[in-house]
């Protein structure tokens, strides 16, 4: 009873050519009982027409009595001549060893030339891995998001955020959990009007359910598309939890899975960048992304995106703090200046140098240092009550910098050398 196995997205498609059967299992997942459950769908192939024996259908592959229910189901409703059980069995046995088994193993030998992990934008975008950009509500995290879209898809060498980009187009499919069509067609055409960005597009779906359940539309979208670049906007509802359920680890593992089983059209993994949010009401110089941790854990690449406390209402001046990076070394802030025209319904994001003093509760406090020096000279002392932190926080930070020969003491007071001075 051996058929042909295709690998689908989430599922497997179990083909019978000599008498045109066709069962495709699909949305399989292997809940903490261990049983393998998913949809199985059954029908006979017949030239261009097909007869449809079993619609897609919730079923324990796991299961005696389901197989049983359903071979003695369509025992009884059909007249053809096949051994419906033993098509279960094999059905099931297959489904269930496909599921648990996962990839193949390689052995892999440690290579001096192997490349470095490929960036699609700098240090923002690592290729193949989910890139987070987390902050608060308000912090224009969707417009720049779409922006990076637009950067890397034209592609804009000489974008006036500064960084670079890959000499080919890479195409971007957003994924929008949040907005609707026209919303996301009023920010991007702002952005264009307000930039001068060339003619340029990016592909959009209006998403509803979480990821995981909307797996298969997702991978048909990114195969019609050729995207490589995935924005999800935003985690939290693509990871389908409530909040409490963010809390948990179940949302984060799930989105995870589903995240990883997406492909491009030419196989390779997808590569993300994700929106996240911040709790409000979380207290500390540095926020986290809000949820469980396994969302900060499973990303490779992490910034939050702030915005100054004192901005008026046409003008936002922003940074973008590098949090996390587990394929190369984080970055220094990245400062970005928002102006709002409503007036001509325009939009400009440029780079500009990031303010320390605007920025301090989010700024280190080695950097916070370099910037204090900056006017002169001062005691520990002095600097403890500029920064207001503790001894021992300062004093670990003094240390730091003077092994990095950054800053030097002369008596009691700390100054910067003479090469961080010019």
């Amino acid at each position: 009873m051996s058929a042909t196995i295709k690998e689908l997205i989430n599922g497997y498609e179990f083909a019978w050519p000599d008498i045109g059967l066709v069962a495709r299992a699909t949305r399989l997942r292997l809940p903490s009982d261990g049983q393998v459950k998913g949809e199985l769908e059954v029908y006979q192939q017949q030239g261009n027409g097909r007869t449809q024996l079993l619609v897609p259908t919730q079923f324990n592959f796991s299961s005696e009595p389901t197989r049983t229910k359903y071979a003695k189901q369509l025992t009884d409703k059909l007249s053809q001549e096949i051994e419906w059980r033993e098509v279960f069995d094999y059905l099931s046995y297959e489904v269930q060893r496909l599921t648990r088994t996962g990839d193949t193993c390689v052995e892999v030998f440690p290579d001096a030339s192997a490349p470095a992990p490929e960036q699609l934008l700098e240090a923002i975008i690592y290729r193949a891995v989910q890139n987070i950009i987390f902050g608060e509500k308000g912090v224009a995290k969707s417009t720049l998001a779409y922006l990076l879209g637009l950067t890397v898809a034209l592609p804009w060498h000489d974008n006036p955020l500064g960084l670079q980009v890959r000499s080919e187009s890479i195409k971007a499919l957003v994924l929008d959990w949040e907005t609707d069509e026209s919303v996301f067609r009023y920010y991007t055409s702002r952005l264009q009007k307000g930039m001068g960005i060339p003619p340029c597009s990016l592909h959009y779906r209006r998403c509803a359910m979480p990821m995981a359940d909307d797996i298969e539309a997702i991978q048909n979208h990114i195969e019609e598309a050729k995207a490589e670049l995935l924005i999800v906007d935003s985690l939290g509802a693509a990871a389908g939890g409530e909040a409490g359920e963010l809390k948990g680890a179940e949302s984060a593992l799930r989105f995870n899975t589903a995240l990883r089983r997406l492909r491009t059209h030419t196989g390779g993994p997808v590569t993300s960048l994700i929106i996240g949010q911040s709790p409000r009401n979380q207290d500390g110089a540095q926020k986290n992304i809000y949820g469980t941790v396994f969302f900060t854990y499973y990303a490779r690449n992490i910034f939050e995106l702030c915005r100054a406390q004192d901005d008026m209402e046409d003008t936002a001046h922003l940074a973008l703090f590098h949090r996390a990076c587990n394929l190369g070394r984080r970055i220094q802030p990245i400062g970005l200046r928002a102006d709002y025209n409503d007036s001509t319904g325009a939009i400009t994001i440029e780079r500009e140098p990031v303010s320390v003093s605007e920025f301090s509760e989010k700024v280190s406090t080695t950097a916070r240092i370099l910037e204090i020096l900056k006017d002169g000279a001062m005691t520990q002392k002095e600097l403890k009550e500029s920064l207001k932190c503790s001894y021992a926080s300062l004093g670990m930070a003094l240390s730091r910098l003077s092994k990095k020969q950054l800053i030097t003491r002369v008596g009691e007071k700390w100054g910067l050398l003479a090469d961080e001075v010019s």
